[in-house]
């Protein structure tokens, strides 16, 4: 089923850890991009999420946050960063020293913890498993609401390619109708001026079908036609198919329609032939736009 590019999930879990939260979010990318933003003491899972996510998601820029608020008897191993603490000090003191400036500007305990890497978490985790376990969870509920709010945008996406299918499927016919007339009336266009030149009859034919060989062969579409028809079904059969991903493919398929229905154009002189194309080319760009919206 057709699957929107933006949406938004969120999913929470109560551990014996402390509570796990999970948000999910997207916006249209051609590519797949992730960002994973994790508290410090889980930064080591960061590779681990991003294979969960490219394992669900074929394409978008998707932004996963977990929010952890720990119990107090949560295993976590907090050390101070002594040597770079005292380095600091050492150099706010000598700061200090200067700048000559009074004792309310001294380092403090709070300004010091503040520094980056001065209080770092033990990469001794204990328990592993439960906080994978937990991330893994509270992630799962996240991604089936994601999931759910992609599907219900993708409906309204599908409903309206649909329509743009049907009448291009419906133009098409046209044309593989009018095309045959072009020849007809290349034929008794002719004829009409062979008879102003005083050319014996059986010349006349000769000469006639000869030209109307050449002519019918090089303004000749039913190839390009019978080509851009089965591009369209394969386009509706994908459109329609349970696979998650398929904007890649319908993008190809689509490039394929634009140069059948190109070649369609270059060929035929038929007025309502190229009126047709124009309409084709007007509605494959439409759906162009539309697929930018689709996983």
């Amino acid at each position: 089923m057709l699957r929107s590019m933006t949406a938004y999930g969120r999913g929470a879990i109560e551990t014996a850890l402390g509570r796990f939260t999970a948000e999910i979010q997207s916006v249209n990318r051609k590519h797949l991009e992730i960002n994973v933003l994790l508290p410090k003491e889980l930064m080591r899972f960061d590779a681990e999420i991003k294979k969960w996510i490219s394992a669900r998601i074929g394409r978008g820029q998707i932004t996963v946050k977990f929010s952890v608020v720990f119990n107090q008897t949560t295993p976590l191993n907090v050390v101070a960063n002594l040597p770079l603490a005292l380095k600091i000090q050492k150099a706010a003191e000598d700061l200090a020293f200067t700048l000559k400036l009074p004792v309310m500007h001294e380092l403090t305990l709070k300004m010091l913890a503040e520094q980056p890497s001065i209080l770092l978490f033990d990469e001794q985790m204990e328990d592993e498993e439960l906080y994978r376990e937990a991330l893994s969870t509270a992630f799962e509920k996240a991604m089936q609401s994601f999931v759910e709010m992609k599907l219900h945008g993708g409906r309204p996406i599908f409903i309206d390619i649909s329509q743009c299918l049907e009448t291009l499927h419906q133009d098409i016919e046209q044309i593989a109708h009018y095309a045959p007339q072009a020849t007809k009336r290349y034929r008794e266009k002719l004829a009409e001026r062979l008879k102003e030149f005083s050319i014996g009859p059986r010349e006349d034919e000769e000469r006639l079908l000869r030209e109307i060989g050449i002519y019918a062969e090089r303004i000749d579409i039913s190839e390009e036609i019978t080509l851009f028809q089965a591009h369209l079904k394969q386009f509706k059969d994908v459109l329609s198919s349970q696979k998650e991903a398929v904007a890649k493919k319908l993008e190809f398929i689509l490039q394929e329609l634009n140069r059948e229905i190109n070649t369609i154009g270059a060929k035929s002189s038929e007025l309502e032939v190229s009126r047709r194309v124009v309409e084709i080319k007007s509605l494959l760009e439409r759906i162009r736009e539309i697929i930018q919206n689709v996983e």
